[in-house]
Order: C-alpha cells, then sequence, then structure tokens
C-alpha cells in the first residue's frame, strides 16, 4: 500500500511569497516614517537618563573640567565619558544619539564626535546648577551638539524635562 505525502505546490509557495512581498511594500515606507521618531525617543530617553546622573553633581557640586581641557574638544568628551562612567557606570553608548550616529558614518572615524550631549559648564559652587534658573534664564543642563532632529538641539533642562532649542526663547545657551 503506498502513502501519499502532502507537500506545498510550487503554485502556493509563490502566492506566500507574493502576499509577503505586497505587505513588506505596505510596511517599508511607514518603516521609514516612525524611525525617526523612535530614534529621537531614544534620544530623549539617554538625556533623561543623563539628568538623572547629573542630578547628583547638581546638589554636591558639578564636575570641573581639568585645567587644559578645552570645551567642545576630544579631550573634554573621554573626560566626561571616564569621570560619569567611573562614578556612575555609563558607557559610550549612553551619550550617543542614534540618529547622529547614523548621520556621521560617513565621515572618518578621527572626524566623528565621541559623545553626542554636551553637559553645561556650571561652577563648582554646590547647587549652583538648581539655582541658575531661579535667577535667570533657564539653563539646560546638557545640549545635543547637532539639530538632527529638524526642530533644535534637543537638550534637558533642571527639572528633566527635555525640549527643543527652538521651542521657546527662555532658553539660555551661551
Amino acid at each position: 500500500m503506498r502513502q501519499l505525502t502532502r507537500a506545498f505546490t510550487l503554485i502556493e509557495v509563490l502566492a506566500v511569497v507574493a502576499i509577503l512581498a505586497i505587505l513588506a511594500a505596505l510596511f517599508f515606507p511607514a518603516l521609514q516614517y516612525v524611525m525617526p521618531r523612535v530614534e529621537r525617543l531614544v534620544c530623549a530617553n539617554r538625556l533623561r537618563n543623563l539628568h538623572t546622573v547629573f542630578a547628583t553633581y547638581a546638589v554636591e557640586g558639578w564636575p570641573q573640567l581639568p585645567p587644559g581641557v578645552a570645551l567642545g574638544s576630544m579631550a573634554e568628551q573621554k573626560w566626561w565619558v571616564e569621570k560619569i562612567g567611573a562614578d556612575h557606570g555609563l558607557s559610550v553608548k549612553d551619550w550617543q544619539c542614534p540618529t547622529i550616529t547614523r548621520e556621521m558614518r560617513t565621515l572618518p572615524e578621527k572626524d566623528r564626535p565621541l559623545i553626542h550631549y554636551l553637559p553645561t559648564p556650571f561652577s563648582a559652587e554646590p547647587n549652583r546648577a538648581n539655582k541658575i534658573s531661579k535667577e535667570g534664564p533657564i539653563m539646560p543642563w546638557l545640549i545635543e551638539i547637532g539639530d538632527v532632529h529638524g526642530d533644535g538641539n534637543l537638550m534637558v533642562l533642571q527639572n528633566g524635562e527635555v525640549k527643543t532649542s527652538r521651542e521657546s526663547s527662555r532658553y539660555q545657551l551661551d
């Protein structure tokens, strides 16, 4: 007695492949629309995480760059990663925005910034970073290095709120 085996025909396989291709074609444009929004959320979340870490420094005294380290230099970026990493266990990835990383892929490695969020320089006076907004313009604690999301640099304020530099003229960036 011969046993029959059931298998898919070529037509059935091609029909399934065609359906999957149609679904992929419908999904791909939506993915291109959603991914920048997801990246922006990741960037904002990383700023909030850094804000949580810097909140301890705001009370105890803002970290001061060592003598000879220039603002905006690669040495400054390395110092922040080492200082915060040693104190709080953060890695370089915690300092990077996926949008900036993606946009800088074409640059040579030596020209890419190490961190994408730069801390604002405050004096070492305890609570100075908390007092500044009560005394004058709101001073962000950390600012994203570029306007990669299309509506201004992301920045985190004293209260942990993430805003863009274009949302209000109350923010002092100098």
